[in-house]
């Protein structure tokens, strides 16, 4: 697999850059990089819009009329949710990014609403537990991650150099070395800090 046209292909590059995170234990860890960097700015961002533009009530009921039978998530609280809207958990982002691009696509700048639908195609691809042909999810994993960077680009230029948990170009090196990224997460270890 070809890097962006660098004449080295994943594993020449892998094999330098996984060697050097691993001894310093940077891995790309999804439930950081992913729930608690990137969906979690884009969340901010969009409370920030339906604040502004005095929709919140409008997103809350959007919200409540959810049917939750066909996500796997735990509890999708609308009104927790609203309430606590700086205070969210990694729980709430990942069921947030599944729905997102479904309940603002009217309320919030196109270019927003583009962010949240690139983002729960890329949560869905983090997530997977098994990876049955490496080279079709890497290629696509990485597409997705250059869509996402070039949405952010557009809906905020700055976020990119300020925020590292936007670095998100490392994450198919480490799956093609480390396998899903799912693996590698630390969100099983998050769960000792859970209050709910």
């Amino acid at each position: 697999m070809d890097l962006g046209g660098q004449g080295q292909d994943m594993q020449t590059v892998g094999n330098e850059d996984a060697k050097v995170h691993e001894r310093h234990g940077l891995y790309t860890k999804s439930l950081h990089t992913i729930l608690l960097g990137v969906v979690k700015y884009f969340w901010g961002q969009s409370i920030f819009l339906l604040k502004k533009s005095k929709l919140l009530h409008i997103f809350q009921s959007c919200l409540e009329s959810v049917n939750k039978n066909g996500l796997n998530v735990p509890s999708l609280n609308a009104d927790y949710i609203c309430h606590y809207k700086g205070s969210l958990i990694s729980k709430y982002f990942k069921s947030l990014a599944q729905v997102m691009p479904f309940l603002v696509y009217d309320l919030i700048p196109q270019t927003v609403v583009n962010g949240w639908s690139i983002i729960r195609e890329l949560v869905t691809l983090v997530w997977h537990t098994t990876i049955p042909d490496t080279e079709e999810y890497l290629a696509k994993l990485s597409q997705m991650i250059k869509d996402f960077l070039n949405i952010t680009a557009q809906c905020a230029l700055s976020i990119l150099i300020s925020k590292p948990k936007f670095h998100l170009i490392h994450l198919p090196v480490f799956i093609y070395h480390f396998r899903p990224a799912i693996i590698f997460s630390t969100k099983r270890y998050e769960s000792f800090n859970h209050i709910f």
